[in-house]
């Protein structure tokens, strides 16, 4: 784990923490801060996250992929924070729907407005959002396995 950039110690002071991923595919190329929240989705986690030069395209805009794997991972994190700690689920769908441009040195954060909890599927939505304004809508079902 590396030291926390300027804007990064800023959000540990507002109450944020680093994001204790489980394995290895995230931590290994990004550090996620989270926070516990109550919001219209119910109890949830905020992220965030200052976007790379690694996280660009050719283009120096956020790479599609990144989002939507941020996406993923912030959705899925939002309904296993309501689910029993032992619950096993996998993504079955994503939907991500880019809305405007990110470059390296800003920041993003997640903004889940509505989770469902069913038996076999969970459904979670929201925003990822940079400057308050969306980047992009996000959607997501799970399936719960085992």
């Amino acid at each position: 784990m590396r030291e926390p950039t300027a804007l990064e110690a800023q959000w540990l002071e507002e109450g944020f923490a680093i994001w204790p991923a489980r394995g290895h595919f995230v931590p290994s190329f990004a550090q996620i801060y989270y926070k516990p929240t109550i919001a219209a989705a119910g109890p949830g986690l905020i992220f965030r996250l200052e976007v790379a030069p690694a996280h660009c395209n050719g283009f120096d805009i956020a790479h599609g992929g990144f989002i939507s794997t941020m996406a993923d991972v912030w959705l899925a994190n939002n309904v296993g924070h309501q689910l029993p700690k032992e619950t096993r689920f996998v993504t079955s769908s994503l939907s991500v729907d880019f809305l405007r441009p990110v470059k390296a040195g800003q920041w993003i954060e997640s903004e889940i407005d509505r989770i469902k909890l069913g038996g076999l599927l969970c459904h979670a939505s929201g925003a990822i959002l940079c400057d308050g304004k969306a980047i992009a809508a996000m959607r997501a079902t799970f399936a719960v396995i085992g």
